[in-house]
């Protein structure tokens, strides 16, 4: 699985951003612990489609505008807070994918396994509180970083399984890799649309 390891080397949050190399101002840094913070624990209480950005604001303590010019919606705090979870999510796989003595199928059966867990784990966040995409807003997902992460992931370990003989040579390796992920289609790009009203943003 060399060439998986080649491609996806890198850790990405889930807007398909690497980590920032500069470090944040002490202020800043603590203003935004502090929203994630009260984020995070309104939303497992409520819902984030039940939590509005003023009472984020206020169980934060901080000003509206200190929160509108980091968080314009509440889509991008759903991408702030599955950070960590989708780095976790990545790293697990990376190490999966480069196990020796595993099929490129098995390794494929246990990363579709690995992403229906971290799914389910973060649905609220993924779904941002807002319905699922459809018409020219659904077919967005498929140029969304995540979403191609995800795709490449697959791909890699079905023309690995088709060069090995696992596969049918004449298998459309990319018809069913966007086929098996047919079911995240909307989570990977509803809280980056947020802004337009569009989900996920999400």
């Amino acid at each position: 699985m060399e060439e998986a390891k080649v491609k996806f080397s890198r850790s990405l949050d889930h807007a398909g951003r690497e980590a920032p190399d500069a470090a944040e101002r002490r202020d800043v840094a603590r203003n935004r612990g502090r929203v994630l913070g009260a984020a995070r624990a309104l939303f497992e209480e409520r819902d984030v489609v039940n939590v509005t950005m003023e009472e984020i604001a206020r169980a934060a303590g901080v000003g509206k505008g200190t929160l509108y010019r980091r968080f314009p919606h509440k889509g991008l705090l759903c991408y702030a807070l599955l950070d960590e979870p989708t780095r976790a999510f990545q790293a697990e796989t990376l190490a999966g994918l480069a196990e020796a003595g595993v099929g490129p199928i098995e390794k494929l059966d246990l990363f579709l396994d690995r992403l229906v867990r971290f799914t389910d784990a973060n649905l609220d966040l993924l779904y941002g509180g807002h319905e699922t995409l459809d018409g020219t807003e659904r077919l967005a997902h498929f140029a969304h970083p995540s979403y191609g992460w995800l795709r490449g992931t697959v791909l890699v370990l079905l023309r690995t399984a088709r060069r090995s003989g696992e596969l049918d040579e004449d298998l459309d390796a990319d018809y069913l890799a966007d086929a098996l992920l047919a079911p995240w289609a909307w989570t990977s790009s509803t809280t980056s649309g947020a802004s337009s009203g569009s989900p996920w943003s999400a």
